[in-house]
């Protein structure tokens, strides 16, 4: 087994926090990966884990080894993925957790162009966005709408969701439409509360010429099926407050937006994650270049739901 292998599946292992966990990414065996361990260590004369039956975790040697892995095996997936991009050969399977929305609006209507590019690499979803499922379902890149939790992954930075108020044109014609934010306390509202929400979600904020308006609203209607909701609004039944969702609604005229000299502030950011050692891998490389380019078409000046923040580094988050 050569050496960078080995640093891979120290890497691997540390970011997953067991042997089988990265047997599973790796897609080899868990006593391969513990063999490949316990050769590194024999080599390096320091032991790189304490192990125990609970947990994994790195000695201060492996902390130290696991950094300078890390940017070895940077350097050579690197210089690898420039021979294969010179030769057009990026290939394998990329597992992608997403959300239902962000998969539906953002993912799936560009396939055809990333298939174009890459047309040897597969893309695998699974409808999910807790990090937990990184190591469960054996996950290369997690979509995360709202601020991701602590964990060992890298969260980089994709945009913000900036919501407004929604109505169709016939609740319009007969409920009429709200000339200011707090006209919505006499208007039906309905209600997004996800399974996962924590803390209030009936108030919505509004803000014009600096200054902020917040209206806590008496719903109708509340249910965590975003879909159920938008054909609700889309059926005349109330008001949604809402970001990211198909601009094709907006089009054709289905829904219209209420107070339009009013905008709102985004309510959550929307993050790629990943494992350190994962960026460097040809095929996920691929994929979070193609992420960053898809987020980079939205125009937060237009009546788009996504507004795009390509500008900020990854940040490495410590936890779990």
């Amino acid at each position: 087994m050569n050496r960078g292998r080995r640093l891979e599946m120290l890497i691997c292992a540390a970011d997953s926090g067991s042997f089988a966990a990265a047997a599973r990414i790796m897609e080899l065996t868990p006593s391969a990966v513990s063999r490949g361990i316990a050769e590194l260590e024999r080599e390096l004369k320091v032991p790189l884990f304490n192990r125990t039956t609970r947990q994994l975790k790195l000695t201060q040697e492996g902390i130290d080894v696991y950094r300078r892995a890390v940017d070895i095996v940077a350097r050579i997936t690197e210089l690898t993925e420039g021979y294969t991009k010179r030769h057009g050969r990026i290939s394998g399977i990329v597992r992608v957790g997403v959300q239902a929305p962000l998969a539906r609006y953002v993912l799936m209507p560009r396939l055809a162009n990333l298939n174009d590019r890459y047309p040897e690499l597969l893309v695998e979803t699974r409808l999910t966005q807790d990090p937990r499922d990184m190591q469960s379902e054996n996950l290369d890149v997690l979509l995360h709408v709202g601020e991701p939790p602590p964990s060992r992954l890298v969260a980089q930075r994709l945009g913000q969701g900036k919501p407004a108020a929604y109505a169709s044109p016939d609740y319009v014609r007969r409920f009429g439409a709200p000339e200011q934010p707090a006209d919505f306390v006499n208007h039906r509202c309905l209600l997004f509360r996800p399974a996962w929400s924590i803390g209030s979600v009936d108030h919505w904020k509004f803000e014009r010429n600096g200054m902020l308006e917040t209206i806590q609203i008496r719903p109708s209607f509340v249910t965590p099926d975003r879909e159920g909701l938008i054909v609700a609004a889309c059926a005349g039944v109330g008001v949604i407050y809402m970001a990211c969702f198909d601009p094709a609604f907006l089009t054709s005229g289905r829904l219209t937006r209420l107070l339009p000299g009013w905008s709102c502030p985004p309510s959550f950011g929307i993050h790629l994650l990943y494992r350190r050692g994962s960026a460097g891998i040809p095929r996920v490389a691929a994929f979070l270049r193609f992420m960053r380019e898809a987020f980079a078409e939205f125009d937060p000046h237009e009546l788009t739901v996504l507004h795009a923040n390509t500008g900020q580094n990854p940040v490495h988050r410590r936890g779990w």
